[in-house]
């Protein structure tokens, strides 16, 4: 609970909301750290998550989008407005097609909570919860960068057709579990007829 602690001085809470056990997931994170952060991030117009070290975009926008659109939208308003923001629904901080975002939602994976913050508080205290567990960030950076060519040069195109999940994944009660059939694809694989003559 000390951890939580730290995260109060910078977030508020979004009260009323509890996540899914792993709606960090489909939106891309593979990582294992407590926090990571979540927002719209204009320049490449998509969601982004960060544990604060390790960010990406690309992931399931639409679970992102149903959440602060639709599922806890009055709930993360009223937050930002705590936070500061005088008129949430008119100026979004969180980031649009056309907008830069100036706050973030802050996901504790451990409690499955939600918590609102400005992006400058959330990146200097996302990057201390590396620290605290004693990671070298210049290794874990190597080893990023080493990932990255080595899934690049797997990359095989192959014909699909998609598949009738949602998106990859699937919600059972409170938990996402990626699609048996196309392994988090979205699509399924076509392999081709072989035809003899």
């Amino acid at each position: 609970m000390a951890e939580t602690t730290g995260i109060t001085r910078i977030a508020v809470q979004v009260v009323g909301v509890s996540m899914p056990g792993n709606w960090d997931r489909p939106l891309g994170y593979t990582g294992n750290k407590r926090y990571v952060a979540v927002y719209w991030d204009c320049s490449v117009d998509d969601v982004y998550i960060t544990d604060g070290l390790v960010g990406r975009s690309g992931g399931a926008w639409w679970l992102y989008a149903n959440l602060v659109d639709h599922d806890a939208r009055q709930q993360i308003s009223a937050t930002l407005m705590a936070c500061g923001v005088s008129d949430p629904l008119n100026n979004w901080p969180l980031g649009g097609h056309e907008t830069y975002a100036t706050h973030g939602l802050i996901l504790d994976r451990f409690e499955h909570s939600l918590w609102v913050a400005q992006l400058s508080n959330i990146s200097r205290s996302l990057s201390l919860q590396h620290l605290s567990s004693g990671e070298d960030i210049g290794t874990i950076t190597m080893s990023l960068i080493r990932e990255k060519d080595a899934l690049y040069k797997d990359l095989v195109i192959r014909p699909n057709i998609p598949c009738d999940c949602a998106r990859g994944w699937v919600l059972l009660s409170d938990y996402y579990m990626p699609c048996p059939r196309c392994q988090r694809s979205g699509k399924i694989e076509v392999i081709p007829e072989v035809v003899t003559f």
